[in-house]
């Protein structure tokens, strides 16, 4: 979610935020077997949000899916997904909520708790077991640890820091700082760190130090974390510029690997782990890890008055997965190309796609 215009607070109308369990849905009506699945943040306190999904092999999508199977909206400001065991988990940041549906019929699960609330702003889910699954949260100093099982709220790790992406190494899983401006929009001070916590015993272990507003990272061939820091790099006097780092799992520390001119916002791996794609000022780059340099030769353009939100990388196939925000108000186009840059399709999805999920 980017940071956003305060206008749109005066638009929003008074909406639903939970699914129906008292309105029996037919399971058979909607089934959704491998594809991808696309969750559209929709614009802040409009209550927009929206799931869509996309079948590669027919090259079809379904939009708008969770209303048309739950006769509900979906929320304020879709975040993630995860899954597990056949369940849907969709993290609707300023809900302050995580919904728990059947990833084949998108049916809200109602045999058991199919919503938990009570956070302050979750973002990102990372499942450690079937019973135990880690929250990052923007405003909170921490992670939340729940069971997903009874969607219920077990504990809270305390960071001192707000808590951003999530990605796992071993035992140990990575966590970016990335920015206390939800806390205090006036402080100049950014958060230059990702925090390592010992998923054994839920205690942060390591600190370490990268560039400022660490954002997303990827975890290459060996091991090692890569993270893309944003810089701060709006702010004129207190920023800087955009850099990748590396950290060293073993050692616990980091290296900066490049700097960018202009904006870096999205980091992912491919799926041998031995380069790394970004979007960088609104094109796809590619940065080889055994050069340790950005290709000169690889390069995806957003089409005229696109821009570049998020990407994904299938782990079967390659393809590389980019979404395009357009003006944040309409609907967004998603774009599929072969890991070589060459484009195979697009699709219309919803409000603001972001967030990507395999299955």
């Amino acid at each position: 979610m980017k940071k956003v215009n305060l206008f749109l607070l005066a638009i929003v109308a008074a909406l639903l935020f939970a699914c129906k369990p008292n309105q029996p849905v037919d399971p058979n009506a909607y089934t959704f077997g491998s594809g991808v699945l696309v969750l559209n943040e929709g614009n802040y306190q409009f209550s927009n949000a929206s799931l869509s999904f996309y079948d590669p092999v027919a090259d079809t999508v379904a939009n708008n899916l969770f209303y048309k199977v739950n006769d509900a909206p979906l929320g304020d400001v879709a975040e993630s997904m995860a899954l597990v065991d056949g369940k849907l988990y969709i993290v609707v940041n300023n809900s302050n909520l995580i919904y728990k549906v059947d990833a084949n019929s998108m049916v809200c699960d109602t045999t058991k708790p199919f919503k938990l609330t009570d956070f302050y702003s979750p973002r990102e889910m990372y499942f450690v077991s079937p019973e135990k699954a880690y929250v990052s949260d923007l405003i909170g100093t921490g992670l939340w640890i729940i069971n997903p099982k009874d969607m219920s709220h077990c504990g809270f790790i305390e960071t001192g820091k707000t808590t951003e992406k999530l990605v796992p190494v071993g035992n140990e899983l990575y966590v970016s700082n990335w920015s206390q401006y939800y806390i205090d929009p006036n402080s100049h001070d950014s958060y230059n760190t990702v925090q390592v916590i010992d998923m054994n015993n839920d205690v942060k272990v390591a600190e370490i130090e990268v560039g400022k507003e660490p954002n997303t990272m990827a975890v290459d061939k060996n091991g090692h974390v890569w993270v893309l820091c944003e810089g701060r790099s709006w702010d004129d006097d207190f920023g800087e510029k955009p850099s990748l780092w590396e950290i060293d799992t073993q050692l616990k520390t980091a290296q900066k690997r490049f700097e960018f001119g202009g904006t870096a916002t999205v980091l992912r791996a491919n799926q041998t782990g031995d380069q790394l794609y970004m979007i960088y000022n609104n094109e796809v780059r590619r940065f080889d890890i055994a050069t340790m340099t950005l290709s000169e030769s690889f390069s995806i353009a957003a089409e005229a008055s696109g821009l570049f939100y998020n990407m994904a990388v299938d782990p079967k196939t390659g393809d590389i997965y980019v979404t395009d925000a357009k003006n944040y108000m309409m609907n967004g186009t998603v774009y599929r190309y072969f890991y070589d840059g060459v484009k195979l399709a697009s699709f219309e999805a919803g409000v603001i796609p972001s967030a990507m999920l395999f299955k």
